[in-house]
Parts: structure tokens; C-alpha cells; sequence
């Protein structure tokens, strides 16, 4: 088959951009192999997302034989507006869905994954068949379908960036026992990305005319790159000495408050200390001072007021008992390794336990 030079810079351009994908996934899919294999889903959370959803882009691998096909570039098109706020709303749910302990966002992701899969089959099954397909009414309904489609897709891709916009704005609040609960750079990072990637993609796509779509998967190429690499470490830490700024100025502001009685701070101490010590709430790696003034029955401001000026703070006393139990730990099992005594203490990872030594 002869192709014209659009037709190979079109074919040469979605072969670059499949490759890219197929790499996507093959590298997340295999941190199955690597020795923290089992806690996958804490260090990189949605990795089977990103996986699937990389891998899902192979079935654009006829186009590239076919490009002079009009059913198609037609499945091209139609891949190109549904995939992007469709890719980038099932990994923001399933990734923050993770880190924030929430379970709703499943629900979206499978009704969004099912319409997406009938859409690409479809598609699929009108290009390798010969023949013209995709004309007339069906060709005007596929399009109205898919048309509706995009627009939920991209009301889930709004949903998903709340689901990371409504945390950051409360994260300077928070007081969190474990510095990297919450991936802060990352997920500012995230915010921006979606919106590139859909405006590449549809820009390109709405055009229809063979040179832009080429140059639009080159640069989705290029913004797959980036993807990956930002895919390739665990963001789930944040600088110690960040948090302690926060931490302090926290502290600032409690301590302005000298309300309480002593015999009011010695029942909130008293419960502090059942809570934490006795009960080893510190065991929690995802405790923070709002679930443990709520285990305790007192107001946030008091509780942070106590712990100010009794035990050092949140983070200090917290990691404190966690480094006691390490301690004790490693004596009673002098086999295990740093991972897993850190893990069994309540700390996050390695690095955690080694910020928690290094500061107390």
C-alpha cells in the first residue's frame, strides 16, 4: 500500500504516540516487581489506572495501518474526544480517591469505563471491517452519542478536580502525624495538566484535517512523557521542614488561646494520653490532630493548646511514640528490616521514619 506524505506523517505520528502509551503502562505495571510490590497502592496510588488507561490507547493500532481509511480517522477523532477527560478523570479519582480514603469515586469510573469500552469497540469493529460504515444516520447518531459523552466526561473531570482543589485549600489547616498523607506539589501540578491535555486533544481532533492531527499526537506524545515521569517516583512526601513551618504557626495562633482552666487541660491531657499511649492511636499512619481531638471529645483548638504546651505538639509527641514502639520493635524482632519496623510503627515509609530520627 502506497501512502501519501500526510497519510505517513499521520501514521508515523500515531505509531510514536502508541509506543508512548505502551511504555506508559508497561513501566507502571511493573512495579509489581520491585521489593515494595505490596504496598503499591500506598506509594503509587491509581497505578493500575494509569496502566490500563495507557495500554487502552493500542486499540488506535489499526488506524495506523489504515490511515487513508475515512471510518478510520473517523475512530481517531472519536478516541481523541473521549479519551482525554476520560484518561485524566480515571486518574485523578482513582489516584486522590486512594490518598483520601474515599470510596465514591469508584462508582464514576465504572460507568464512565463501560460507555467508553462499547464507544471503542464500535469504532474498532467499523474500521477493520471493509467498507465505508460510519455514514448517514448511524454516522450522525455515533456522534451525538459521543458528543454526550464528552460532555459527562468532562463534568466528571470537574469532579475530580474538586476532589483535589477542596483539600488543598484545607491543607494549611490540617495537622497531619505523617508528612506525606497528603502529595500537596503534586496535586497543584495536577490541576493543570487535564485542562493541556484536553486542549490538545480536542483542538486537534475538532480541526479534522490530517497535519493537525498529526502534530496534536506529537505534542499528547510529548505530554505523555511528562505524565511518566511524573509517574516514576512516589509522591507521597513532603519536606519535614515545610510542615514544621506550618507546624509552628499552628502553634502561634493556639497558643493565643488561654481559655482553658487547668483542670480542663489536665482531662484533655489525660485524654490525649489515653488515646495515643495507652490505646496507641499512633499506630494509625493516617492519624491527624482533627481525628484525634474527635476520638477524644474536645475541641481541635484546645487539644493543639494542650499538646503545645505539654508534649511539644502534634507531630513531635505523636512520632515520638512511634520512634519508642520502633525502638521496642526492632529489640523484640532483631530480623526485620527498616521497612518493615518503620511500617509496624506508624510511620508511612522509610524516609518518614528517618525524618521523624533526624528532627526528634
Amino acid at each position: 500500500m502506497v501512502y501519501s506524505f500526510q497519510e505517513l506523517l499521520l501514521s508515523v505520528s500515531l505509531a510514536v504516540y502508541v509506543a508512548v502509551c505502551v511504555v506508559v503502562g508497561v513501566v507502571r505495571w511493573g512495579h509489581k516487581c520491585e521489593p515494595y510490590a505490596k504496598h503499591l497502592d500506598y506509594y503509587y496510588p491509581g497505578w493500575r489506572a494509569l496502566a490500563l488507561s495507557a495500554l487502552s490507547n493500542l486499540s488506535l493500532t489499526p488506524v495506523i495501518f489504515l490511515p487513508g481509511e475515512a471510518d478510520a480517522i473517523l475512530q481517531l477523532r472519536m478516541t481523541l474526544i473521549l479519551a482525554s477527560p476520560f484518561l485524566c478523570s480515571v486518574l485523578i479519582f482513582s489516584y486522590f480517591g486512594r490518598v483520601l480514603q474515599v470510596s465514591w469515586w469508584r462508582k464514576p469510573i465504572y460507568a464512565m469505563s463501560v460507555s467508553y469500552v462499547v464507544m471503542e469497540v464500535i469504532a474498532l469493529v467499523c474500521t477493520l471491517l471493509p467498507g465505508t460504515q460510519m455514514q448517514g444516520a448511524f454516522l450522525r447518531w455515533y456522534f451525538i452519542a459521543g458528543g454526550i459523552l464528552a460532555l459527562l466526561y468532562l463534568l466528571s473531570l470537574i469532579l475530580a478536580l474538586r476532589m483535589i482543589i477542596r483539600p488543598l485549600a484545607r491543607f494549611s489547616e490540617e495537622s497531619f502525624s505523617n508528612p506525606d498523607d497528603f502529595p500537596e506539589q503534586y496535586a497543584k501540578s495536577l490541576i493543570y495538566i487535564p485542562f493541556l491535555h484536553l486542549v490538545m486533544s480536542w483542538s486537534t481532533t475538532f480541526n479534522g484535517h490530517v497535519p493537525a492531527l498529526s502534530f496534536g499526537l506529537f505534542m499528547l506524545s510529548v505530554l505523555t512523557v511528562i505524565i511518566l515521569l511524573g509517574a516514576l517516583s512516589p509522591h507521597r512526601a513532603l519536606e519535614v521542614e515545610r510542615l514544621e513551618t506550618e507546624l509552628i504557626a499552628n502553634e502561634e495562633t493556639s497558643a493565643k488561646d488561654d481559655t482553658l482552666s487547668a483542670e480542663g487541660k489536665d482531662a484533655i491531657l489525660q485524654a490525649i494520653r489515653k488515646r495515643v499511649e495507652e490505646e496507641q492511636a499512633f499506630l494509625d499512619n493516617h492519624l491527624t490532630l482533627g481525628k484525634l481531638s474527635q476520638d477524644c471529645g474536645y475541641n481541635r483548638t484546645y487539644v493543639s493548646v494542650v499538646l503545645n504546651e505539654t508534649l511539644g505538639g502534634f507531630f513531635n509527641y505523636v512520632n515520638r511514640c512511634r520512634l519508642q514502639y520502633a525502638e521496642a520493635y526492632r529489640q523484640e524482632n532483631p530480623k526485620a528490616d527498616v521497612d518493615e519496623i518503620s511500617l509496624n510503627s506508624g510511620f508511612n515509609s522509610r524516609q518518614s521514619y528517618y525524618n521523624a530520627r533526624k528532627r526528634l
